[in-house]
């Protein structure tokens, strides 16, 4: 029998490219990065995303993929990618490689066309990983809710997340300073400095918003699951853990939820 094969799995999200190294089923690693320049991705597709090419560009990866040479570059990779920014693909369509997952390959009944394919995938990745039904809340640039029951889509909603919420106040109003959360810290309700009302306003009400739909949700589903992902998410299960609420002991927390959904896309392929 055949070996398993290393293939590359691509998110591209609002804010940041998310990358992640498999070979067949199995998780290898995963890292980040800011959108890359055209240029730049061109080159690392024609060094077939070698490490050493990565490195040559000033890009970090983790430390176990150089140290156990699953991206020498020898052999060209697969690449699979979905991206809610589709003009990062447009950028990668010559590399011969490139297998793009939309909305049209997830194997979910009841998804609209304007469904993030982010969205669809964290919610399949977390239905096929933790089991069905399944509620996502991802918190990244903005604070998504997504639940689907086993095979189908059950619906969501979309608000600002923690970062946009703040980002806005600044600079949508005249005086409201720019103000950096302690991800580490719960801030004090009732605060007595503007900076601290704007961190106490956002953050409250944010997981204020977060308790509501997972109460709904296990109304409706009292055994289903409920998965926090996203750059935010450790912050807000460290806020949710400091509120001493009961929620955050039944959250599985998986920042790799888009990854699992986009192994399963791949897996009913071949």
């Amino acid at each position: 029998m055949k070996p398993p094969s290393h293939w590359l799995a691509l998110v591209v999200g609002n804010s940041r490219l998310h990358w992640g190294l498999f070979v067949g089923q199995q998780w290898l690693a995963g890292w980040h990065t800011a959108h890359l320049p055209a240029d730049q991705l061109q080159t690392l597709a024609a060094a077939h995303f070698s490490a050493q090419c990565w490195a040559d560009l000033g890009l970090d990866l983790p430390t176990s993929l150089g140290q156990r040479g699953w991206l020498e570059g020898q052999v060209p990779l697969p690449l699979w990618a979905a991206a809610v920014v589709p003009s990062v693909l447009h950028q990668l369509a010559s590399y011969p490689h490139l297998h793009v997952v939309d909305l049209g390959q997830v194997p979910l009944f009841g998804l609209y066309p304007t469904l993030g394919i982010d969205r669809a995938l964290a919610v399949l990745g977390a239905g096929e990983t933790y089991g069905w039904p399944s509620l996502v809340i991802d918190c990244g640039t903005a604070l998504t809710f997504t639940a689907a029951d086993q095979g189908g889509l059950v619906g969501g909603a979309i608000a600002p997340g923690l970062g946009l919420q703040l980002k806005a106040l600044n600079v949508f109003t005249d005086q409201l300073p720019k103000v950096l959360v302690d991800p580490g810290q719960l801030p004090h309700r009732w605060a007595i400095a503007t900076p601290d009302a704007i961190a106490s306003g956002v953050i409250h009400t944010l997981l204020a918003g977060i308790h509501d739909f997972v109460a709904d949700w296990q109304q409706h589903y009292p055994g289903g699951q409920v998965v926090l992902t996203g750059g935010d998410g450790a912050a807000i299960a460290t806020y949710l853990a400091q509120q001493n609420s009961s929620l955050s002991t039944h959250l599985i927390r998986d920042d790799n939820l888009a990854f699992w959904g986009l192994r399963a896309c791949r897996q009913q392929t071949l």
